[in-house]
Formats: structure tokens, sequence, C-alpha cells
């Protein structure tokens, strides 16, 4: 953490692992406009209405495509709206709260992220509808940061519940 560019910003936006912002928060959330970016937004329910929380719909090689950001309205700030806007002109902002936002994303990181990480296929030369999508779901890793995958598993509590039954129904 670069504690004198956070000191001298207006406002610091965090793309860092949970553990690596809740620890910058603890330091500076009362004494600087903090913006975090987890996939997993139950960690922060003690800095509500302290900082700004938001969950960018796109990654490194899609943010020109796609131009949402999840706002999560019950951990942020009042005033969000103007800073996002100013720091974000092009975007669109879909508001949620924060059990809503971690149960979507229990669905649509938590269990992609578990397979993506526990699977292994070798090359096979068959074109199969079945295999490409295996294929693209283990594909997931290459492009993101294996700590925050993990995060995105083991800490969110909506995730628990989705990988036991998934584990029962592989068990039948």
């Amino acid at each position: 953490c670069d504690e004198e560019a956070i000191m001298e910003s207006d406002v610091s936006v965090l793309a860092v692992p949970i553990t690596e912002t809740i620890k910058i928060l603890d330091r500076y959330y009362t004494k600087k406009l903090i913006i975090e970016t987890c996939s997993v937004k139950t960690p922060f329910r003690k800095y509500k209405g302290h900082f700004i929380s938001i969950h960018p719909l796109f990654g490194p090689l899609s943010y020109e495509k796609r131009k949402k950001i999840l706002v999560i309205k019950d951990l942020s700030i009042p005033n969000y709206g103007s800073v996002l806007d100013e720091l974000f002109p092009s975007y669109e902002f879909l508001e949620m709260d924060l059990e809503e936002h971690d149960k979507i994303m229990a669905i649509a990181q938590a269990i992609p992220y578990l397979l993506s990480l526990s699977v292994n296929v070798p090359e096979i030369n068959i074109d199969m509808n079945s295999y490409n999508a295996l294929k693209a779901l283990i594909n997931l890793r290459e492009n993101e940061n294996p700590d925050i995958m993990i995060d995105s598993i083991k800490l969110n509590p909506f995730a628990k519940p989705l990988i036991r039954k998934l584990l029962e129904n592989i068990s039948q």
C-alpha cells in the first residue's frame, strides 16, 4: 500500500484482494475517500457509510465493451453518485444492496471460479459444444488473479450452500 499516494489523493480506487482492501480501509476509511472494487461485499459491513463500494462488470479484457458498474448503495456514502459520475463518465451504474450482490456473485462468480480452479482437462481434437464450454470455464483462471478468485469463493457466505448442494448432486 502506498500510504503517500492515498494521503495525497482526493479519491483512491482499490483493485486488490479483499484481505488487502480490509487492511487499507482499516487504516484510512475515516481519513480519505476510498472506493473498493471487490467481488464480495459482506466483509465490508463495518465500514458502512464511510466509503464507496462498487463492482465493475468488466475486466481488463472487456472494459471497452462493458460499461456497467454495480454500486452497493447500502454500504456506500450518501453522495456516491457525483463522485462516480466524475470518475466514470461514460458508464452505467446499477444499484443493489450488499445481500443481493453477494447472492448473485455466489452464482455468477464463486461457482464458476471454483470449477475453473478445480478442473484440468487434456486437449482433444474434437469440436464439441460441451468440451468447448468446459474449456472456456477452465480458461477463466487465465485472466483472473487467483487470490481474488479464492476470496470470491471463501468469503462469500452465499457460496457455501451452493457448493454443498453441488457436492451433494455430484455424490448422488
